[in-house]
């Protein structure tokens, strides 16, 4: 079956049964054998079996399942190591340790082996994003871009909506946030808007949605992620993270400028692997955790970029994409996270 994911399939096992895997061959040259291994986990339904003398899981295509960690971290004995792209931040379960792994490299790697690189035609639209499964966040955005720059944008909305994903329309007592999902409730939830013939059923698949060459992103001078977890802050403690998915690496790839629509911190972890955002206006809000407080703030900055002509929103973001770009294109990026990977590989080694 040919891949059609960035991330592989699940695995769990053993030392003799998990098989060798793109960035986790080190596992084979582990000091101990008796090690029970659940990597790319995609909200894990079942338990880790007892007996083993430690326990090493890893998350990339989905955010942490924190409630499943903090479950088995119960039921087994055994240290619990989990490996996932970003920072664990002030979040800690006893014998639990969160360690920073990133994959997001070879996923842009296997990007360009599956899409190549092709050079950003100028854009005509200001903003793009896709609304599909739709949430809480995304209904802010999408809507403040359907009422106020529906011109302007190049925007897909799907109707497909489950309202545990909008908390039940409860109110934040935030008046700005709250109106857009009221107006998006009575005026927006059920339609569709669509630019293509894509179809969920057959190709939400990131072989297919994975190409940064698309008219949402080569036709768009500003991208708004709408990325699919954008919790940090939960009140004791901030969800780890960032977590970005193929939403945010295909701007990265297609030197197009972006909006994280997602978790906190999205602009502050990839500067820290090399990347650069010295977009001229105001991203001050990505080191707000709070999920209420970084919503309104982006909603406000959609009214200040619409003042803007397209090629002035070039000028103020243009050098800085095609520097992410060139920074992929090279290897740099693929070096950063990989060094990152190596010192989380020797501390596991010393810890275990």
């Amino acid at each position: 079956m040919p891949q059609e994911m960035l991330v592989p399939l699940p695995v769990a096992g053993t030392i003799n049964t998990i098989g060798t895997h793109v960035g986790y061959e080190w596992i084979h040259l582990l000091p101990f054998d008796n090690i029970y291994f659940a990597l790319f986990q995609r909200w894990p339904d079942t338990n880790l079996p007892a007996g083993h003398n430690y326990y090493i899981v890893s998350f990339h295509l989905e955010v942490i399942d924190l409630d499943w960690v903090k479950k088995q971290s119960t039921i087994v004995d055994g240290p619990i190591f989990v490996l996932a792209d970003g920072q664990h931040y002030n979040y800690n379960i006893p014998n639990v340790h969160f360690l920073s792994f990133y994959y997001w490299h070879y996923q842009l790697n296997q990007m360009q082996e599956w899409f190549g690189i092709q050079d950003k035609p100028t854009p005509t639209y200001k903003f793009s994003a896709v609304c599909n499964r739709i949430s809480q966040s995304k209904v802010w955005i999408t809507t403040k871009l359907l009422e106020d720059a529906k011109a302007e944008s190049l925007l897909i909305l799907s109707d497909w909506f489950e309202e545990k994903n909008v908390h039940n329309w409860e109110h934040t007592g935030n008046v700005l946030l709250d109106n857009l999902s009221d107006t998006f409730r009575h005026k927006w939830a059920g339609k569709q808007i669509k630019i293509d013939d894509f179809v969920n059923e057959t190709d939400n698949k990131q072989s297919i949605t994975g190409t940064p060459w698309q008219p949402l992103y080569t036709d768009a001078a500003v991208h708004f992620t709408n990325e699919s977890f954008h919790y940090s802050n939960m009140g004791e403690y901030v969800w780890p993270g960032p977590f970005i998915t193929e939403k945010t690496l295909k701007c990265l790839l297609g030197a197009t400028a972006f909006i994280p629509v997602g978790q906190f911190d999205t602009y502050g972890t990839l500067s820290r692997l090399g990347l650069q955002f010295d977009y001229d206006f105001n991203t001050t809000w990505d080191a707000d955790a709070g999920n209420i407080t970084r919503s309104a703030s982006i909603v406000d900055l959609i009214d200040y970029l619409n003042q803007y002509t397209v090629d002035q929103l070039l000028s103020k973001t243009q050098e800085s994409s095609k520097y992410n770009q060139t920074h992929i294109v090279s290897g740099n990026f693929f070096k950063n996270c990989q060094l990152i990977n190596n010192e989380t590989i020797d501390k596991l080694r010393d810890l275990l």
